[in-house]
């Protein structure tokens, strides 16, 4: 449906759909998220030090043996990272994932159904997106525990009503298109409305809200385990890490800048791609006027602009005889 409205758009407006690439943003985030994927899962899989016992003196510098030293227990801090920024990575994507299944299915019903039951849907997202998300995510650890699973499924709940906010405004513009009517009229049921012709049209707007709540998801999961109700020893998380070696800042301050480092280049990756992917996606056409400069580079004649031939016909009607 949008190439056939990009088409219909062009034969208007004399200009044609741009071709669309994948920018700078796209590939540096998923850059960064290949490469920390590819180490996590490297030294999950082969880890040359047991990131849970000492390998080395304490406060150990970078060397061969050790990358990036060890900390205050002579624990390997390179392979420790690598598992923390793993946790960091399947928490921030799990967590976005449960919200957008839950969101994006009360946003479908809402938007889709109407009347009372948007009424409904949507009072609830306001008051739960009125609520400050690590407030919530507090609360439900303490509920259901600490740890990495009640943590996604505290950051699946806080963030769904989002993606319910966002899912719902397109469907609504959709719902009166005709092919979704014609449907309707057709005895289509309800459930495969949604899914075979509101789901693909509104796929845009809930890849880039995906990518932006994982991003909030890292900087938010590092700040419940630097209060010590998130990821919970003896598996390391980023946010912990530092909680713990604050203490031992002078004395070596890798301990402290290394576990920053992770987070902020986790969040940042998840940003570039959730910008990548807007631009990707986002219907763009090619103006006019740079059609007309490439048919005069080519030697024809540019197509003339329907604004200025007017323009010039009534400047001429109006010069004197």
């Amino acid at each position: 449906m949008t190439v056939t409205r990009e088409l219909a758009l062009a034969k208007v407006t004399g200009s044609r759909p741009a071709r669309r690439r994948l920018g700078p943003a796209f590939w540096s985030g998923a850059s960064i998220l290949g490469i920390i994927l590819i180490v996590a899962g490297w030294m999950s899989l082969w880890p040359p030090y047991d990131p849970f016992v000492a390998s080395g003196p304490a406060f150990a510098p970078p060397s061969l043996e050790h990358l990036l030293g060890t900390d205050n227990l002579g624990r390997d801090t390179f392979t420790r990272l690598a598992l923390a920024a793993r946790t960091s990575l399947i928490i921030s994507g799990a967590a976005a994932l449960l919200g957008a299944v839950i969101g994006t299915f009360f946003g479908l019903v809402a938007g889709y159904v109407g009347g009372w039951v948007d009424s409904v849907i949507m009072r609830v997202v306001d008051a739960i997106l009125a609520l400050p998300a690590i407030l919530v995510a507090l609360v439900v650890g303490v509920v259901i525990g600490n740890g990495p699973w009640p943590l996604i499924l505290a950051l699946g709940l806080v963030f769904a009503p989002g993606f319910a906010r966002v899912m719902r405004a397109p469907v609504i513009a959709l719902r009166e298109r005709d092919f979704v009517l014609a449907a309707t009229l057709s005895g289509v049921r309800p459930t495969r409305v949604i899914i075979e012709h509101l789901l693909p049209n509104v796929l845009t707007p809930l890849f880039v809200q995906f990518a932006s709540v994982a991003s909030q998801v890292v900087l938010i999961e590092a700040a419940l385990s630097y209060l010590g109700q998130g990821v919970q020893a003896p598996e390391p998380s980023a946010g912990r890490m530092i909680s713990e070696f604050t203490r031992f800042m002078q004395m070596q301050p890798l301990l402290i800048i290394l576990p920053s480092l992770v987070i902020i280049l986790l969040s940042a990756a998840w940003n570039l791609l959730a910008d990548g992917m807007q631009d990707y996606l986002a219907p763009r056409r090619e103006p006019a006027f740079s059609l007309g400069r490439r048919a005069q580079r080519r030697g024809g004649e540019p197509t003339p602009d329907r604004t200025t031939t007017s323009t010039q016909h009534t400047r001429t009607e109006k010069r004197p005889s």
